[in-house]
């Protein structure tokens, strides 16, 4: 058995190269040793169970230089030793009724030796990479018969010179030591490079198609951003978090690559999602969240046609299922909701908790922990929430050290539709009834009648733009209560800035430019829809919002007319909860009226000989155009 020290000495050199699998390439790693050919020659000489014994000895040893896993370790020992057994049948079924056996101390014939080596040698590969097929097509859910043929139409040719190898040996070692280590030695020494040379020319393949993927995945980020306001910083924190939830729950590399990939992706869906909705900055109505809803199923689709290393298509589809079973698209429940998706949800809400949104504030490191206590065993699985809070000062520290170091729809439409549970899940911010202004139907009284007649009238008396504004504002205080109020309106070079303001903190707002989907303001006249009742703090940038701090309600409405829009109306309370149907109506209201007059203005800057468009204050004042009902009760 002096064969045996060789088998060692040559384990403890493994070359390890990733196969292909399928169409790509995974992160399975394939663990390659020359002793093969040492294996085939104890067979041949000893008999098939020393070489069984030597198989998984030697093929423990080597799996444990690269993974740190005893079930690996031992499935490694384990398939090997079969295929080494049945290499060793099938080359002593060839020796014992292809030729005559040998005698005593007699060495085979070398035609026979030949051929039962070469047979031993295919049979021992085909079973070994027959059984890491079975294995890799059940991991990836692939086809069983469609892996085997690929793997042994790929592996063959790599490890067919090692019978060739134990061949010559075995003749050697019969006629000579040092003749054998002539021979074999070159012979294994240069099957080891040619092995190690060709695994290092497929991690250089791998290395370029990881690069093309990052690629692939920075641009579909560019795509998520045109789209939805999603920060680098908020993308890293819910990286580090997710990755370091996974580790804790055991959790393998090529699941924690996909969390890190999940974090920037998984609402790569909302391309599919028209901007006001995504904007919207408030509770969404039941169609509009129906459509939001979509972007999982969509988001899914898209991913789906790339083909990725790791499992990201079930995070970007199952990210908003919950754990009793309420969420969408499919209603999953509990631990059929995959791991992945489990951890991306509980820690992308807790930061997104943190960030302030379209329809709120946001809240404190205490309230979002408060908040993951709240639902955990309801929208979050128990254990994962647990494994973050208890963690999360290490994984804080993790985001510290890095910092310190440092769109239309494109035709999209998916091909499946929600399921019957997820049609009845409503938003975490509360679904609005109609929409995000109430309505009614009811009549004006008198006093608000005659409120509206002295509106009109004194902004007849406005010579220029700037006096009609300031007349309105000083007006409007004693048709609804509020304590600013702001006009914006829309330039000629459609740039759009606070034209005059009113009230508490009225010298900051006043000039101030507004982007066209900016905060509330923006939002309204972007949409040419009016938004009542939210944080008024929402409707600045954070240094002027701080300002708002004791505010509390708001009321917005686009100055609209026909197809021309003029800009947005908005008032700010901060005794008032909320503006309520009869306040709105009142709003609304004025909003035509101001509208009116700034058209009358126009006209008269521009023409002055139309100055009969005016509302003259010895004139009878032209009836607002805005509600019909307000021309028949004049009229009483």
């Amino acid at each position: 058995m002096a064969v045996l020290p060789l088998v060692v000495v040559v384990g403890m050199f493994p070359t390890s190269f990733t196969p292909p699998f399928g169409r790509k390439f995974t992160k399975e790693t394939i663990t390659f040793t020359a002793s093969d050919a040492f294996i085939l020659i104890v067979a041949c000489s000893y008999g098939v169970l020393p070489a069984v014994v030597i198989a998984g000895f030697d093929a423990f040893i080597s799996s444990l230089r690269t993974v740190r896993r005893l079930s690996s370790n031992l499935f490694s020992a384990g398939m090997i030793s079969l295929s080494a057994a049945m290499g060793g049948y099938g080359l002593h079924a060839v020796l014992r009724y292809g030729f005559a056996e040998k005698s005593f101390n007699q060495v085979y014939p070398f035609r026979a030796v030949t051929v039962a080596l070469l047979v031993g040698s295919i049979l021992q590969v085909i079973v070994n990479w027959g059984l890491l097929s079975t294995l890799l097509a059940l991991r990836h859910d692939s086809s069983i018969l469609r892996e085997w043929k690929e793997k042994l139409v790929w592996a063959i040719p790599m490890f067919l010179p090692t019978g060739t190898a134990a061949t010559l040996l075995y003749l050697a070692l019969h006629y000579d030591g040092f003749v054998m280590a002539m021979i074999g030695g070159p012979i294994l020494i240069a099957i080891y490079f040619g092995h190690r040379r060709s695994g290092d020319g497929i991690r250089e393949r791998i290395r370029v198609m990881e690069k093309a993927l990052c690629e692939t995945i920075e641009a579909l980020a560019v795509a998520i951003n045109a789209k939805d306001e999603v920060t680098h910083e908020h993308v890293l924190r819910v990286q580090i978090y997710a990755a370091g939830v996974a580790r804790l729950m055991g959790c393998e590399d090529a699941e924690i690559e996909a969390l890190k990939a999940g974090a920037l992706l998984h609402d790569i869906g909302k391309i599919a999602v028209p901007d006001y909705i995504l904007n919207k900055p408030g509770k969404l109505t039941a169609p509009e969240f129906e459509q939001m809803k979509m972007h999982t199923i969509v988001g899914a689709q898209i991913l789906g046609r790339v083909d990725f290393p790791y499992p990201v298509v079930p995070i970007v589809r199952h990210h908003h299922e919950r754990w009793d079973g309420g969420g969408y698209p499919d209603g999953l429940k509990g631990e059929e909701i995959p791991l992945t998706a489990r951890i991306l949800t509980v820690v992308d809400c807790f930061d997104a908790l943190r960030e302030d949104r379209q329809y709120r504030r946001g809240l404190s490191r205490a309230e979002a922990l408060e908040f993951l206590l709240k639902n955990s065993g309801s929208q979050y699985d128990p254990r994962v929430v647990g494994l973050f809070i208890t963690h999360l000062p290490e994984f804080e520290a993790e985001i510290a050290a890095h910092k310190g170091q440092s769109v239309p729809t494109y035709g999209i439409e998916p091909t499946e539709r929600l399921s019957e549970a997820a049609l009845r899940v409503a938003p975490a911010a509360g679904l609005a009834t109609e929409d995000t202004v109430a309505v009614s139907e009811g009549r004006f009284s008198h006093k608000e009648l005659r409120s509206f007649y002295d509106l009109v009238r004194t902004l007849g008396t406005a010579s220029d733009r700037d006096e009609l504004l300031s007349i309105f504002a000083e007006s409007l205080s004693t048709i609804v209560s509020h304590d600013t109020c702001a006009i914006a309106l829309i330039a000629g070079s459609g740039e759009i800035v606070t034209e005059y303001a009113r009230g508490q903190h009225a010298e900051a707002i006043k000039g101030r430019g507004v982007g066209l989907g900016e905060g509330i303001t923006g939002w309204v006249i972007a949409n040419q829809k009016p938004f009542c009742n939210t944080d008024p703090r929402l409707d600045f940038p954070p240094g002027l919002a701080e300002k708002f701090q004791d505010f509390r309600t708001l009321a917005s409405f686009p100055l609209l007319e026909g197809d021309r829009l003029f800009g947005a109306l908005t008032v700010y309370s901060s005794n008032r909860t909320e503006y309520g149907v009869d306040q709105q109506r009142l709003l609304r209201e004025s909003a035509a009226i101001l509208t009116n007059a700034l058209r009358a203005i126009e006209k008269v800057a521009i023409a002055p000989d139309l100055g009969r468009g005016l509302i003259l204050p010895d004139q009878n004042p032209p009836l607002p155009p805005h509600e019909t009902s307000l021309e028949s009760e004049l009229t009483h």
